[in-house]
C-alpha cells in the first residue's frame, strides 16, 4: 500500500474502550431544550393595536408565543445541481448553482384568550387585506401590501442543560449555545384546528414561514473568497480591484486630458494626474493645446 494515500491506516482505526469514548457519546443534545424568539419590528404596522397585559398575562405577545410555541425546526437547506459533461473527458461534474432554504414549520399552543390566533391571522390578513367598506361587500376586492411592512425576524436558540449553571461541583464547563435568525419571514400556510365533541384536548395550530435565509454565528461570509471582475485592464481578482482602479484612475488622468481645449465641454488645462495616491509626487499635466506653465 502506498504511503502518500490518504485511507486510515491500521493505527488510526478506533480500538479503544468505553472508557474512553465516555465523555463523548454520554453528552447528546436533547431536542426539548430550545427558545424561538420573535423578534418583530414592524408589528405596529400590521397588528396595530397590541393584546392587553391582561390577554397576555403581565408579558408583551411576543413573550406569550415564544413560550406558547410547542414544536420548532432546527433548519435544514440544499443546494441545487447543474451538470456539466467534457470539461475533463469521460467525467461528470456537479457544481451548487442555487441554494434553496425550506420553509420554518411552528406549531403552537392556542391559548384561551385567542391571542396566538388573532396575532397570526392579522398578520396573514394585512399581507392581502380586503378594501372594502364591509367584509360581506359583493364589490369587495384585494390587493397585497409592500413586503418592507410585514415581513419580520425570528430566532430559535438551540441549548444544552448546563448552558446557564454558574457553578458546579462535578465542572465548571458549559455547552455551547447555537443560534439561528431567519431573515424576511413571513407566514405563508396557516393550518385548519379540528374541534370536535368527545375527550378534550389542547387546541394547536400549526404554520409555516418562508424567508429569505437563515444565518448563525458561524455563517460564512463573502469576504473569505475572491472572485474575478472584467475591468478595462483585463481580468482581475476581487481583492485586486483597489489596486487595479488606482493604476486606471492614474493613467485616466495622465491620458485624459491630450484632446484639444474645449471638446466634450471641457475648459480646464490643467489636471491632477497624481493625486489621492500613495507613493507619487504631486504632478500636473497641462493640456496640449492650452496654456502651459506660468
Amino acid at each position: 500500500m502506498s504511503e502518500n494515500n490518504l485511507f486510515p491506516r491500521r493505527g488510526q482505526i478506533f480500538q479503544g474502550n468505553i472508557e474512553n469514548v465516555r465523555d463523548t457519546v454520554a453528552r447528546p443534545s436533547l431536542d426539548t431544550l430550545y427558545e424561538v424568539d420573535f423578534s418583530f419590528g414592524n408589528y405596529q404596522t400590521w397588528l396595530g393595536k397590541e393584546p392587553t397585559k391582561n390577554r397576555t398575562q403581565g408579558s408583551n405577545f411576543m413573550r406569550k408565543m415564544s413560550l406558547m410555541c410547542t414544536q420548532a425546526e432546527i433548519p435544514g437547506t440544499s443546494f441545487i445541481e447543474s451538470s456539466v459533461t467534457g470539461h475533463h473527458q469521460g467525467i461528470t461534474e456537479t457544481f451548487p448553482n442555487l441554494r434553496n432554504f425550506p420553509p420554518l414549520n411552528l406549531e403552537f399552543y392556542c391559548d384561551a384568550d385567542q391571542v396566538i390566533i388573532e396575532i397570526l391571522e392579522s398578520w396573514m390578513s394585512y399581507i392581502n387585506p380586503v378594501f372594502t367598506p364591509s367584509q360581506r361587500d359583493r364589490s369587495a376586492f384585494t390587493r397585497f401590501n409592500y413586503p418592507e411592512d410585514y415581513k419580520e425576524i425570528i430566532h430559535i436558540t438551540k441549548f444544552e442543560r448546563d448552558a446557564f449553571i454558574n457553578h458546579s461541583r462535578a465542572t465548571n464547563y458549559k455547552s455551547s449555545m447555537t443560534q439561528f435568525e431567519f431573515v424576511n419571514v413571513w407566514p405563508t400556510n396557516l393550518t385548519s384546528m379540528r374541534v370536535a365533541y368527545g375527550d378534550s384536548n389542547v387546541l394547536r395550530c400549526s404554520v409555516q414561514f418562508a424567508y429569505d435565509r437563515f444565518f448563525t454565528a458561524y455563517t460564512k461570509k463573502g469576504e473569505h473568497r475572491q472572485f474575478a471582475v472584467q475591468t478595462p485592464v483585463g481580468t482581475v481578482e476581487s481583492k485586486e480591484i483597489s489596486a487595479t482602479q488606482a493604476l486606471v484612475n492614474r493613467d485616466n488622468r495622465i491620458y485624459g486630458n491630450t484632446f484639444p481645449a474645449g471638446s466634450f465641454n471641457v475648459t480646464s488645462n490643467q489636471s491632477n494626474i497624481t493625486s489621492g495616491l500613495k507613493g507619487f509626487k504631486t504632478e500636473v499635466q497641462y493640456d496640449a493645446y492650452g496654456p502651459g506653465p506660468n
